[in-house]
């Protein structure tokens, strides 16, 4: 029973929507040249999967409809306006709406909708809906489309800066990625990126998370692959963004498991923001009904956590200034608890 539970904590489900849906040719300004529309990619089998696997998958299938250096920190919002206006684009995950699910984290953030711009899947699935359109876009096209409609933006002369959730933050790697060894050339204007609890893993780890590309409900990676063997491989995560010259920062909540990533590439920020509630084990043996249903809780807890807002709005206003904070004492699986550890498994 421990080995089911342990592999279900393997996937998680994106959060509810907060608004009503924009159209992908209002004013957030649409690629001129979208990416062609395109199929549901199969996901290659590994020599085997196992069982306890299949069975995390079918028991959070179940949960798809449910869902500085300063010394001082600046509040949520503080230092927005230092920045020059900037345009904040944000990318969402898969299987949400885009803009909605970033509402609470805009409030929170004081952003100006003058600022705001969101990236729509639409423009890449032809004739979709908002989510079906997350769910089916690959990683490589959500990239190509990022990289137009940002080529866009441009042109306003305004810093740009990127936050993107989840799969969003994963189509942000890559097309940063692609900057880094200049093929297509950056956009001038973007300054630096966010990545929201991102699934940038590798291995079984980041199979696992390519699994939505057979079942829609099911979270999904879009197929990134952070290794590129040409013929040497390497790892695309490593100093990400910095011969591009972009600032790049990674906000998670290690409470989260298998959604994000649990590593430390080189020359990669990492910030961890754990949440209130108990990680992946503790939830799992406290109660296992619920379970599925806390990691997709504690994976959506950095869109509404206003220490990450802080932590984003002082990134804009000084790129780097945004620190880990003290780790507190972990919760949930007796009275003493146990001490913050960047290995999910062990909370």
């Amino acid at each position: 029973m421990i080995a089911i539970g342990v592999a279900a904590l393997l996937l998680a489900i994106e959060g509810p929507s907060l608004a009503p849906d924009p159209d992908p040719g209002s004013g957030a300004g649409a690629p001129q040249s979208p990416a062609p529309a395109q199929s549901p990619v199969d996901v290659p089998s590994p020599p085997m999967i196992p069982a306890a696997v299949a069975a995390g998958v079918l028991g959070l299938a179940a949960h798809a409809g449910a869902r500085r250096r300063d010394d001082a920190e600046p509040a949520p919002g503080d230092g927005l306006a230092l920045a020059g206006e900037p345009l904040v684009v944000f990318v969402g995950g898969h299987g949400t709406e885009g803009a909605p699910e970033f509402g609470t984290l805009i409030d929170l953030m004081d952003l100006d909708p003058s600022q705001a711009r969101f990236f729509d899947y639409r423009w890449i699935v032809e004739g979709a809906d908002s989510i079906g359109a997350s769910q089916t876009a690959s990683i490589d096209a959500t990239a190509d489309a990022l990289n137009a409609y940002l080529a866009g933006l441009g042109g306003e002369g305004r810093p740009i800066y990127l936050i993107g959730f989840s799969k969003g933050g994963a189509g942000i790697a890559e097309l940063l990625a692609r900057w880094d060894v200049g093929s297509p050339v950056r956009v001038a204007e973007v300054r630096g990126a966010v990545l929201l609890d991102p699934p940038l893993a590798s291995g079984l780890h980041g199979w696992v998370q390519s699994l939505g590309r057979l079942w829609g409900p099911v979270p999904d990676d879009g197929g990134y692959d952070p290794i590129a063997c040409d013929p040497r491989c390497r790892d695309r995560r490593a100093h990400l963004g910095r011969a591009a010259g972009v600032e790049v920062l990674v906000i998670r909540n290690p409470k989260a498991g298998i959604t994000s990533f649990d590593d430390h590439p080189e020359g990669l920020r990492v910030v961890d923001f754990p949440d209130d509630g108990p990680g992946p084990l503790a939830a799992f043996l406290s109660n296992p009904l619920r379970y599925p249903s806390r990691l997709s809780e504690a994976h959506n807890a950095v869109l509404t956590d206003s220490r990450v807002a802080g932590c984003i709005a002082s990134e804009i206003a000084i790129p780097g200034s945004c620190e880990l904070p003290p780790q507190p004492v972990l919760q949930g699986m007796g009275k003493a608890g146990f001490k913050a550890s960047s290995r999910w498994w062990e909370r």
